[in-house]
């Protein structure tokens, strides 16, 4: 940057030289590159996966706390890329977790699951729409994620198998 004259009194032109500007920009350019080759992806099938696991640990807090009557658990129902936190019956739909896309957005699919749709007793145990114990449940989070349910704990983890 060049300064101000200061022999004689007279002002004199301060600013960049067409060099600076230049080398400037090239090293704001080379910085951009840099940046959006290390920008993390994936993130919305990540949040989506937490999402869901959220979304059914308390259908089973629900189960476990709110009065279990059986023949009527509480549990989530999954239909394409929507779910919804109900008694089987269908009754009691909780508010917050009624006709819900993971992350507000219709595209992230959720696949598995029983077509019933999962319950849980008042024990946290996953079973089916009779009452029966469940074996290991697995859902599939925008075709990628794999979400599995464990029998008898109605633990979820991350992956296709339980411990």
């Amino acid at each position: 940057m060049r300064s101000v004259d200061s022999r004689g009194g007279g002002k004199g032109v301060a600013g960049f030289t067409l060099v600076e500007l230049v080398l400037i920009i090239l090293l704001l350019g080379i910085l951009s590159v840099t940046v959006v080759q290390k920008w993390p992806t994936g993130m919305d099938t990540e949040a989506a996966a937490l999402e869901f696991k959220r979304t059914v640990r308390y259908a089973q807090h629900m189960a476990m706390t709110r009065e279990f009557i059986a023949g009527n658990p509480w549990g989530l129902v999954v239909t394409a890329s929507q779910y919804t936190i109900q008694h089987q019956d269908g009754s009691g739909k909780v508010p917050d977790f009624s006709d819900r896309f993971l992350l507000g957005d219709a595209t992230i699919t959720i696949t598995g699951g029983p077509a019933q749709g999962l319950w849980f007793n008042g024990l946290g145990e996953p079973v089916d729409e009779t009452g029966a114990p469940l074996g290991v449940v697995t859902y599939i989070i925008a075709g990628v994620e794999s979400m599995t349910i464990c029998p008898q704990t109605g633990y979820l983890m991350r992956g296709a198998t339980c411990p």
